[in-house]
């Protein structure tokens, strides 16, 4: 079959969508799902960019039919509770009530500087209890003789729609900083290190490296960005990610 010849918008989004496709067959989404899924992308972000447009407007800009349009209902995600237990866990490891020699103590769970005080200190929509039983299952804390026991921060959700979340929340906000360069609607920072001809050792190597340095860079941020909220609270969002990616090549 003669392959159509592209742009090299159309080639990015090919090679953005490919490893979409490897989730949306692992999730049994088909085409029907997927162009459903697109329209709804489509009308969603044409009402960002214009909100007092008609459906007629969006039709035009879309390309999708009016009364897909107007079928389409355009939702948030659910809360996460992934995202509220990392914002707890946060919260440990730095107020000043819930530490011990500047490490996060052992809470029990009622009381004044308890986990259940702290977790309405974090302002979160999740109940205690149901935090309580995320970080368990998660190995972010421990109970040991009636007390919960602070063990790592670095929050990995178990429960798959949990999984997904924290997907959404890691990558949108990436593919975001990179369409937003490509357009020059914004100009923030967005590089990668690649090297393509490597052992798998070495590459095992640098993985490690990779990680331990980016955890310090994220509990530093961490540190300094809850300091920085609670001293001026304001409504713009911040993000800050890394990711390392190893893979054998095809020949």
């Amino acid at each position: 079959m003669e392959e159509i010849d592209k742009t090299p918008s159309e080639q990015m989004l090919l090679a953005l969508l490919q490893p979409m496709a490897r989730l949306m067959i692992n999730n049994g989404i088909g085409l029907a799902g997927a162009v459903e899924l697109l329209k709804s992308a489509l009308v969603a972000e044409a009402y960002a960019q214009a909100p007092e447009v008609s459906v007629s407007h969006v039709s035009l800009m879309t390309g999708v039919h009016r009364k897909d349009i107007k079928r389409l209902e355009r939702g948030n995600q659910p809360p996460s509770k992934a995202s509220a237990a990392a914002r707890v866990l946060t919260l440990w490891q730095n107020e000043p009530g819930y530490l011990e020699d500047g490490q996060p103590r052992k809470l029990s769970r009622q009381g004044d500087a308890g986990f259940d005080a702290l977790v309405g200190l974090a302002k979160v929509d999740a109940a205690p209890a149901t935090l309580l039983s995320v970080l368990l299952a998660s190995g972010n804390v421990t109970e040991e003789d009636g007390l919960i026991c602070f063990v790592t921060a670095s929050m990995v959700p178990h429960d798959r729609d949990e999984k997904m979340r924290a997907a959404v929340a890691t990558v949108v906000p990436h593919l975001d900083t990179t369409v937003g360069n490509l357009t020059g609607e914004t100009q923030h920072w967005d590089q990668a290190l690649r090297y393509s001809h490597l052992s798998k050792e070495a590459a095992d190597e640098l993985e490690k490296d990779a990680t331990r340095m980016a955890l310090d860079m994220l509990q530093a941020l961490n540190k300094k960005a809850n300091a920085l909220q609670h001293e001026e609270n304001g409504m713009t969002l911040f993000v800050a990610g890394t990711y390392v990616n190893k893979k054998v090549q095809d020949l």
